[in-house]
C-alpha cells in the first residue's frame, strides 16, 4: 500500500495521487500538495500527464500558465522559497515566458536567502556575470560559498578560486562573513511528494 503521494505517482497510480494532491491543496491549503501540483503541471508533457484533465495545453505542451499561477499563490500567500525558485526559472530563459533577468534575480535571491541551494548557485552566477543585477564578485563568492555548505554544491573553494583571486583579502573576508552556516536546506525536487501522506 502506498504511504505517500510520491509512491502513487511513481507506481503509476497518477490520477489517484493527483486527486489526493488536489483535495489537500483545495480543502486543507497544504503547501506541499500545492507545490507538487505546480511541479506536475510544469513537467506534465515530459512525464506523460497530458491525458489527465488540464495538465497540458493542447496535446503536447505542459500547462505552464497553471503551474505559474500555483507558484505565484504559494509565493504571495506563504512566502514559499520553492515557489520563488520556480518563478525565477520562468523569467530566466524559459522558452514559454519572456525572459526578465531582474525578475529572475529577485525570485532567486528570495529563494537563496531561504535555503534553496539551486537558487544560491544561480544568484552567485548572476552576480558573477551581471545578469539582472550589478556585477559584484564579492557577493558572487559569498553565494557560491553559501551553496558550498549544502549537499548540492559542496565543492569547497576549488571551483571558485579564479573568482577569489580577483578579490582583495578584505573582500574575501567579507564574503566569508556573510555565509550563514546553519541555514536549513530546502528541497525543491519532486521527492517533496514523500511528505504528502496518502489517505
Amino acid at each position: 500500500m502506498a504511504e505517500s503521494v510520491y509512491d502513487l505517482l511513481i507506481s503509476g497510480e497518477r490520477e489517484k495521487g493527483i486527486g489526493i494532491l488536489r483535495d489537500l491543496a483545495e480543502n486543507e491549503n497544504n503547501k506541499d500538495a500545492m507545490y507538487v501540483l505546480g511541479l506536475l503541471y510544469n513537467d506534465a508533457s515530459s512525464i506523460r500527464l497530458c491525458s489527465i484533465d488540464d495538465f497540458c495545453l493542447g496535446k503536447n505542451f505542459s500547462n505552464y500558465k497553471k503551474a505559474r499561477k500555483i507558484f505565484t499563490q504559494l509565493y504571495q500567500n506563504y512566502n514559499d522559497p520553492r515557489a520563488a525558485y520556480a518563478l525565477g526559472e520562468y523569467y530566466d530563459d524559459h522558452w514559454y515566458f519572456s525572459s526578465d533577468y531582474k525578475k529572475a534575480f529577485k525570485y532567486y535571491l528570495f529563494s537563496a536567502e531561504h535555503g534553496v541551494p539551486e537558487a544560491q548557485f544561480n544568484v552567485a552566477n548572476m552576480y558573477e556575470h551581471g545578469d539582472g543585477v550589478k556585477k559584484d564578485l564579492t557577493q558572487s563568492v559569498r553565494w557560491y560559498l553559501q551553496c558550498n555548505t549544502t549537499s548540492l554544491c559542496g565543492a569547497g573553494v576549488d571551483g571558485i578560486d579564479d573568482l577569489i583571486d580577483q578579490l582583495t583579502g578584505e573582500q574575501y573576508e567579507l564574503a566569508k562573513s556573510l555565509v550563514v552556516n546553519d541555514m536549513n536546506e530546502v528541497d525543491i525536487r519532486i521527492t517533496t511528494a514523500r511528505q504528502v501522506v496518502s489517505k
